[in-house]
């Protein structure tokens, strides 16, 4: 037994020098830097506290709502004469009524209490602009709200207007 053991060690101890990399040449190279400071997809959710049900713990769970988008219009201002940012329309839907638990949550859904998650241009990072809320957690989508994109190379930076229709 305390024969196996060592062996068992000893491959263990072998395979670890085996196994381990030691990249001694092409650290030199650079990694390309992307240009590209786009939106290229957006998402829409609605979060709420479900009061009728309970975690383990017995706090009240959050449930989250896929919220349907189309007609997404996504502009560079280049192409839209007169334009002074980068813009992209879209149409937010609220789902049926089935979707929410309890089903009269669906009629508290706003265009004031969203949550917006996009798409952006290889690693690329985005920022929201004045009171635009930061992506992934609930804001104020009832009026156009602005986010900078802000390409990997950091030479490029685009400003980009949010505009949604929200359909029940």
């Amino acid at each position: 037994m305390k024969n196996e053991l060592k062996i068992n060690r000893l491959i263990a101890l072998m395979l670890m020098f085996v196994l381990s990399s030691c990249l001694k040449s092409g650290l030199d190279k650079e990694l390309p830097a992307f240009a590209d400071a786009k939106i290229t997809d957006v998402f829409f959710e609605y979060r709420y506290l479900d009061s009728d049900s309970h975690s383990s713990d017995g706090s009240n769970l959050v449930r989250v709502v896929q919220l349907p988008v189309s007609n997404k219009q996504f502009k560079l201002k280049e192409s839209a004469p007169g334009a002074s940012t980068d813009s992209i329309i879209a149409t937010v839907t609220v789902p049926s009524s089935d979707k929410f638990t309890p089903q009269t949550e669906r009629d508290k859904v706003t265009a004031s209490y969203l949550v917006c998650k996009t798409n952006i241009s290889t690693a690329a990072r985005i920022e929201p602009v004045a009171t635009a809320p930061k992506m992934g957690t609930p804001g104020d989508f009832s009026f156009p709200q602005q986010y900078k994109v802000i390409a990997a190379d950091g030479q490029v930076e685009r400003i980009w207007t949010l505009k949604i229709i929200l359909a029940k």
